[in-house]
């Protein structure tokens, strides 16, 4: 899992990385498996994963913000 919006690389988004929607993106790599429709669960979300996306070898999932502090990201097929 990457964080696009880390542009300092330190594993921390601040205020500027973050921008102003409550939300980040979180790019999660597909294993070898992953095929044209495999449901992929981000933190409760769904996703599907799509052509384009094992083109690129990830998909790309929002993650909400809620406060200051740790946020856990966790992925898995489903």
């Amino acid at each position: 899992i990457t964080i696009p919006e880390d542009l300092n690389g330190d594993g921390i988004l601040n205020a500027d990385e973050l921008g102003t929607d409550g939300s980040f993106n979180a790019q999660v790599a597909l294993g070898p498996d992953a095929l044209d429709g495999t449901v992929v669960n981000v933190n409760g979300t769904n996703y599907t994963v799509t052509a384009a996306d094992l083109a690129n070898g990830y998909i790309t999932a929002a993650i909400p913000v809620t406060g200051e502090g740790p946020v856990a990201i966790h992925a898995e097929a489903v």
